[in-house]
């Protein structure tokens, strides 16, 4: 059978090849890449709390009807024997995807708040080299929202297709939904191309019925929630910041169950420090 995220990638195609352009004045070309250096410190991840450096090449931007921002992070960058996840996979591709309802109908969407409308997925792609990794696909509808001081944050809604999810019972279906926000809100500025920006996401996964057999249902759960809040230094070229990320059942893995002799650390906090390049 052949993998969904295959079949998003030839809708694209089709809607490249088949969506002639619309003059949108509001709409402004454009794109960004940055390649960051994090420390994580308690990170999680599956049922274990980890640390780890990696480095994370970062893009976005926006193209008619196509706005895109995505990551893919290499893990254990600096090849440490002291890091939880040496000699592991060795990288995560994450994708966001959104197509513009108001670009493709020439129509101004807009209502009070409401800036735009999207056609909204995001793909998670992770190898494993002996089973299966992790291929998901969210789809759904995204949007543009002015939030009172926040000012104008994704907000999207999904839900879920799970292709592969390391051998889980949700495997080749569609399980569950996910809330979905991220903002970028400048707070200071130090000079004319120096500040400090507020900036994260927040996503909360329900609705799973991840218990299909006696060990998911001593360790999964339905429901998962992480959200990463940062404080950033941006300049011209370099950025710095500090982020505290917030979890409850990470992955849908019940926290402080006894697996493996270890006790699984899925709820809490992290600490993420990281320096970036932007090009």
């Amino acid at each position: 059978m052949k993998s969904l995220i295959l079949k998003i990638f030839f809708l694209f195609v089709v809607l490249v090849i088949n969506i002639s352009a619309k003059n949108i004045d509001s709409i402004t070309n454009s794109h960004w890449e940055t390649l960051h250096l994090y420390h994580g410190e308690n990170q999680k991840a599956g049922p274990f709390a980890f640390d780890d450096n990696y480095v994370e090449f970062e893009f976005g931007g926006r193209y008619e009807w196509l706005d895109l921002y995505g990551y893919i992070d290499f893990i254990d960058a600096l090849n440490s024997s002291t890091s939880d996840k040496h000699g592991q996979n060795n990288f995560f591709v994450d994708i966001e995807p959104r197509i513009s309802i108001d670009y493709l109908t020439n129509t101004d969407l807009s209502y009070g708040a409401l800036q735009e409308l999207f056609i909204a997925f995001d793909i998670y792609y992770a190898d494993e080299p002996n089973g299966n990794g992790l291929k998901i696909v969210w789809m759904g509808l995204g949007s543009d929202i002015d939030i009172p001081w926040l000012g104008k944050s994704g907000v999207n809604f999904y839900t879920r297709y799970v292709e592969e999810n390391y051998g889980a019972s949700n495997e080749n279906s569609f399980d569950g939904y996910v809330a979905h926000i991220n903002w970028f809100k400048p707070l200071y500025n130090f000079t004319d191309s120096r500040f400090l920006s507020f900036q994260g996401y927040l996503d909360y996964e329900f609705g799973s019925d991840l218990d299909n057999n006696s060990f998911e249902r001593q360790y999964r759960t339905s429901d998962s929630l992480q959200s990463y809040l940062g404080l950033w230094v941006h300049d011209k070229k370099w950025t710095a910041g500090y982020g505290l990320k917030v979890y409850k059942d990470m992955t849908q893995w019940k926290d402080g169950e006894v697996l493996n002799n270890k006790e699984t650390k899925t709820s809490g906090y992290a600490h993420y420090f990281n320096v970036g390049y932007k090009f």
